[in-house]
């Protein structure tokens, strides 16, 4: 595995460089593992099989690296020491998007699609053009070549479009949450791609070292009280003349969506404490989340971020979508209409619509 580029790096506990292990640690340290002298972070005893791994330079922390994947996150550091170890309770929220990704997102159906574009997009025939033509807006706004292309978080680049924003770079460097996520991602991209497995509110990077940045429908999964962090943390992460873009959802804020979809929206709304009323009385509580999701205001992000311009990636929602475009209704013809007025007054679209681009310049 070449590793030449491990000096964008640093350790998420220390901030300190890491380098690769030499072949005498990693044996010295499977007989540790072994005499169960060697922890994770959490104070949870190693039970994995060390193989490669990175060291930070003042020996306290080692990073295992697992399918050419490198564990970033703190509480699967390893040590030596029991005073190393931290003491952060795991986010109940963060937990909830990295089980469903680990557990069913990423994972393929009999059609051929994951389960998070099943859930979440809209995957027919009438909606493609429209789609494909929205992910290829994401380019215009990015540097058209670089060394380093952060994707945070990458996913399982799940649509061949996405590949675009990296062709022209040296790495697409992909830092995801989910061990799966960057498993799929790499099947993609082979030797192009860095997979770092890390905690987006404190990415294990240098300043300044990425020459662009995308990070596509993933911020308003993040606990609200830490999106703003996540987004500053990109900023950080950011190059001098570099670029960067971040997809956003306003979910409720939209207020395109509000005024066609407030009927369905009341439906739902209707039905899930019904669901929750009748689960209640059957002694089953409350049913389980299947994800986290918090959507701020744009005047919020204004007053927290670094300056940005707004434009809009897609003003349809998918419920949208699903609701009012049908192929016999003139779908086509309507995302046709649609895209044309986005791209006269694209800043109008990201402020009304359902998904405002962010776009940040160094």
């Amino acid at each position: 595995m070449n590793m030449n580029w491990i000096g964008i790096l640093k350790c998420p506990l220390t901030g300190l460089d890491l380098r690769i292990l030499t072949e005498e640690e990693v044996m010295l340290l499977k007989a540790d593992a072994t005499a169960h002298k060697l922890w994770q972070a959490d104070g949870s005893v190693m039970n994995q099989t060390l193989e490669q791994g990175l060291i930070s330079s003042d020996q306290s922390y080692i990073y295992p690296i697992i399918n050419g994947i490198i564990i970033l996150l703190k509480d699967l550091a390893l040590t030596r020491s029991a005073d190393k170890f931290i003491k952060a309770e795991k986010d109940k929220d963060k937990q909830l998007v990295q089980n469903f990704y680990n557990q069913k997102g990423w994972f393929v159906n009999e059609e051929g699609n994951y389960e998070d574009a099943v859930i979440y997009e809209d995957l027919r025939d009438v909606s493609k053009d429209y789609l494909k033509k929205c992910h290829d807006r994401v380019s215009r706004y990015l540097n058209s070549s670089g060394t380093y292309m952060l994707d945070a978080a990458s996913g399982a680049l799940q649509y061949p479009d996405y590949l675009q924003y990296s062709a022209n770079y040296t790495f697409r460097v992909c830092v995801d949450f989910s061990f799966q996520a960057l498993s799929e991602a790499r099947k993609k991209l082979g030797e192009k791609g860095i997979y770092v497995l890390a905690d987006m509110c404190n990415m294990p990077f240098k300043d300044n070292v990425m020459d662009g940045f995308v990070s596509l429908n993933t911020i308003y999964h993040i606990p609200k009280s830490e999106q703003a962090l996540a987004i500053r943390e990109l900023y950080r992460l950011l190059a001098k003349n570099g670029k960067g873009v971040v997809v956003y959802d306003w979910y409720k804020h939209s207020v395109w969506m509000n005024l066609y979809l407030l009927p369905f929206r009341g439906f739902v709304f209707i039905k899930n404490r019904l669901l929750g009323l009748i689960s209640k009385l059957l002694g089953k509580g409350e049913p389980a989340k299947r994800l986290y999701f918090y959507a701020h205001t744009y005047t919020y992000f204004r007053e927290n971020l670094p300056p940005f311009k707004l434009a809009v990636w897609r003003s349809l929602s998918v419920p949208f979508m699903r609701y009012y475009i049908h192929p016999a209704l003139f779908g086509k013809r309507i995302l046709n209409w649609v895209y044309t007025k986005e791209e006269k007054d694209p800043e109008l679209c990201g402020r009304k619509g359902e998904y405002p681009m962010f776009i940040f310049e160094k």
